[in-house]
Protein backbone atom coordinates (compact mmCIF):
# COMPACT_ATOMS: atom_id res chain seq x y z
CA UNK A 1 0.00 0.00 0.00
CA UNK A 2 1.18 3.37 -0.73
CA UNK A 3 0.20 6.61 0.36
CA UNK A 4 -1.00 9.33 -1.05
CA UNK A 5 -2.34 12.48 -0.03
CA UNK A 6 -6.05 13.81 -0.13
CA UNK A 7 -4.68 16.89 -2.05
CA UNK A 8 -3.00 14.87 -5.16
CA UNK A 9 0.46 14.50 -5.93
CA UNK A 10 3.70 16.78 -6.70
CA UNK A 11 3.38 18.45 -9.64
CA UNK A 12 6.31 21.11 -10.88
CA UNK A 13 5.31 24.39 -11.60
CA UNK A 14 3.86 25.75 -14.95
CA UNK A 15 7.27 27.22 -17.04
CA UNK A 16 6.36 31.00 -17.55
CA UNK A 17 6.57 31.73 -21.32
CA UNK A 18 7.06 34.23 -23.24
CA UNK A 19 9.78 36.53 -21.12
CA UNK A 20 12.23 36.61 -24.13
CA UNK A 21 9.90 37.77 -26.23
CA UNK A 22 8.89 40.75 -23.94
CA UNK A 23 12.35 41.39 -23.69
CA UNK A 24 13.40 41.49 -27.41
CA UNK A 25 10.53 43.40 -28.00
CA UNK A 26 10.98 45.82 -25.33
CA UNK A 27 14.83 46.31 -26.63
CA UNK A 28 13.40 46.66 -29.91
CA UNK A 29 11.17 49.00 -29.50
CA UNK A 30 13.49 51.16 -27.82
CA UNK A 31 16.30 50.73 -30.47
CA UNK A 32 13.76 51.72 -33.39
CA UNK A 33 12.66 54.90 -31.62
CA UNK A 34 16.34 55.65 -31.42
CA UNK A 35 16.51 54.71 -35.49
CA UNK A 36 13.60 56.75 -36.18
CA UNK A 37 14.95 60.13 -35.35
CA UNK A 38 18.90 58.42 -36.90
CA UNK A 39 17.89 56.50 -39.40
CA UNK A 40 16.44 59.42 -41.55
CA UNK A 41 19.23 61.77 -41.38
CA UNK A 42 21.80 59.45 -42.18
CA UNK A 43 20.13 57.95 -45.27
CA UNK A 44 18.95 61.15 -46.48
CA UNK A 45 23.10 62.35 -45.89
CA UNK A 46 24.57 59.36 -47.64
CA UNK A 47 22.25 60.09 -50.92
CA UNK A 48 23.38 63.56 -50.48
CA UNK A 49 26.16 62.84 -50.13
CA UNK A 50 26.58 60.10 -53.34
CA UNK A 51 24.65 62.52 -55.49
CA UNK A 52 26.88 65.52 -54.96
CA UNK A 53 30.02 63.09 -55.52
CA UNK A 54 29.06 61.81 -58.75
CA UNK A 55 27.77 65.17 -59.83
CA UNK A 56 28.84 65.96 -63.23
CA UNK A 57 29.61 69.93 -63.69
CA UNK A 58 28.96 71.69 -66.98
CA UNK A 59 30.54 74.54 -68.33
CA UNK A 60 28.61 77.75 -68.78
CA UNK A 61 31.28 78.90 -71.14
CA UNK A 62 32.96 81.82 -69.20
CA UNK A 63 32.15 84.17 -66.28
CA UNK A 64 28.65 84.61 -67.03
CA UNK A 65 26.22 82.01 -68.41
CA UNK A 66 22.62 81.30 -67.66
CA UNK A 67 21.44 77.71 -67.06
CA UNK A 68 18.31 76.01 -66.49
CA UNK A 69 17.39 75.82 -62.88
CA UNK A 70 14.49 73.53 -61.48
CA UNK A 71 12.57 73.36 -58.41
CA UNK A 72 12.47 69.89 -57.61
CA UNK A 73 16.88 70.20 -57.89
CA UNK A 74 19.83 71.94 -56.39
CA UNK A 75 22.36 73.53 -58.23
CA UNK A 76 26.08 73.63 -57.17
CA UNK A 77 28.21 76.31 -58.88
CA UNK A 78 31.59 75.62 -59.30
CA UNK A 79 34.57 77.80 -60.55
CA UNK A 80 38.31 76.75 -61.55
CA UNK A 81 40.06 76.14 -58.08
CA UNK A 82 42.63 78.39 -59.36
CA UNK A 83 40.14 81.28 -59.12
CA UNK A 84 38.23 80.00 -55.55
CA UNK A 85 39.90 83.32 -53.86
CA UNK A 86 38.73 85.93 -56.17
CA UNK A 87 35.50 84.94 -56.82
CA UNK A 88 32.44 87.02 -56.57
CA UNK A 89 28.88 85.75 -58.35
CA UNK A 90 25.48 86.53 -57.98
CA UNK A 91 22.29 84.84 -59.26
CA UNK A 92 19.28 86.75 -61.11
CA UNK A 93 16.41 85.28 -62.96
CA UNK A 94 13.58 86.60 -60.29
CA UNK A 95 12.58 86.91 -56.96
CA UNK A 96 12.64 83.50 -56.02
CA UNK A 97 16.22 82.63 -56.95
CA UNK A 98 18.47 82.02 -53.92
CA UNK A 99 21.86 82.20 -54.35
CA UNK A 100 23.95 80.66 -50.92
CA UNK A 101 27.92 81.21 -51.36
CA UNK A 102 29.62 78.14 -49.45
CA UNK A 103 32.44 79.37 -47.52
CA UNK A 104 33.04 75.23 -46.73
CA UNK A 105 35.61 73.70 -49.20
CA UNK A 106 34.14 70.90 -50.60
CA UNK A 107 35.48 67.93 -53.04
CA UNK A 108 36.62 69.73 -56.42
CA UNK A 109 35.76 67.96 -59.56
CA UNK A 110 37.31 67.91 -62.83
CA UNK A 111 35.45 69.36 -65.78
CA UNK A 112 36.83 69.47 -69.49
CA UNK A 113 40.71 68.36 -67.94
CA UNK A 114 40.47 71.22 -65.64
CA UNK A 115 39.94 71.33 -61.73
CA UNK A 116 36.92 73.09 -60.26
CA UNK A 117 35.48 73.76 -56.62
CA UNK A 118 32.12 74.70 -55.61
CA UNK A 119 31.83 77.54 -54.13
CA UNK A 120 27.77 77.77 -53.79
CA UNK A 121 24.24 77.00 -54.46
CA UNK A 122 21.46 78.30 -56.18
CA UNK A 123 17.66 77.00 -55.14
CA UNK A 124 14.23 77.85 -57.11
CA UNK A 125 10.80 77.94 -56.27
CA UNK A 126 9.76 77.39 -59.76
CA UNK A 127 11.28 76.48 -63.02
CA UNK A 128 12.84 79.07 -64.74
CA UNK A 129 16.10 80.53 -66.61
CA UNK A 130 18.73 81.57 -64.35
CA UNK A 131 22.11 83.83 -64.88
CA UNK A 132 24.83 83.21 -63.29
CA UNK A 133 27.37 86.23 -63.34
CA UNK A 134 30.84 85.67 -61.69
CA UNK A 135 33.92 88.51 -61.48
CA UNK A 136 37.22 87.06 -60.86
CA UNK A 137 36.98 84.22 -62.42
CA UNK A 138 37.82 82.21 -66.15
CA UNK A 139 35.13 80.58 -66.11
CA UNK A 140 31.38 79.04 -64.61
CA UNK A 141 29.86 75.83 -64.21
CA UNK A 142 27.29 74.15 -63.08
CA UNK A 143 26.00 70.58 -61.51
CA UNK A 144 22.14 69.52 -60.94
CA UNK A 145 21.72 67.60 -58.21
CA UNK A 146 17.72 65.86 -58.24
CA UNK A 147 16.52 66.19 -54.60
CA UNK A 148 14.02 63.25 -55.61
CA UNK A 149 17.16 60.59 -54.25
CA UNK A 150 17.69 62.53 -51.05
CA UNK A 151 13.56 62.58 -50.34
CA UNK A 152 13.64 59.08 -51.44
CA UNK A 153 16.49 57.86 -48.82
CA UNK A 154 14.46 60.07 -45.79
CA UNK A 155 11.75 58.22 -46.04
CA UNK A 156 13.42 54.88 -46.40
CA UNK A 157 15.28 55.36 -43.58
CA UNK A 158 11.71 56.73 -41.81
CA UNK A 159 9.93 53.41 -43.53
CA UNK A 160 12.79 50.92 -42.36
CA UNK A 161 12.79 51.77 -38.26
CA UNK A 162 8.59 51.93 -38.75
CA UNK A 163 8.33 48.59 -40.08
CA UNK A 164 11.17 47.34 -37.28
CA UNK A 165 8.88 49.13 -34.62
CA UNK A 166 5.90 47.66 -35.49
CA UNK A 167 7.52 43.95 -35.43
CA UNK A 168 9.10 44.77 -32.20
CA UNK A 169 5.67 46.10 -30.66
CA UNK A 170 4.10 42.41 -32.21
CA UNK A 171 6.95 40.49 -30.53
CA UNK A 172 6.45 42.42 -27.20
CA UNK A 173 2.44 41.66 -27.24
CA UNK A 174 2.98 38.49 -27.83
CA UNK A 175 4.97 37.72 -25.30
CA UNK A 176 2.87 39.55 -22.46
CA UNK A 177 0.30 37.26 -23.42
CA UNK A 178 2.35 34.22 -23.67
CA UNK A 179 3.19 35.12 -20.48
CA UNK A 180 -0.17 35.77 -18.56
CA UNK A 181 -1.37 32.83 -20.19
CA UNK A 182 1.41 30.58 -18.85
Amino acid sequence: MTYQASYGTYQPPRKKRGLKRIIFGSLGIIANGIGLIVMPLVAGFVVALIALLSATPVSLGGSTGTFDASLSSLHYVYVPTSDVGSASCTADGGSDVVWAPDDESMVPTTVDGTEYTPIGTVEVTSDQEVTMTCEGVSDVAVADIGLMGTLVGFGVGLVIPIVLGILALALLIWGIIARVRS
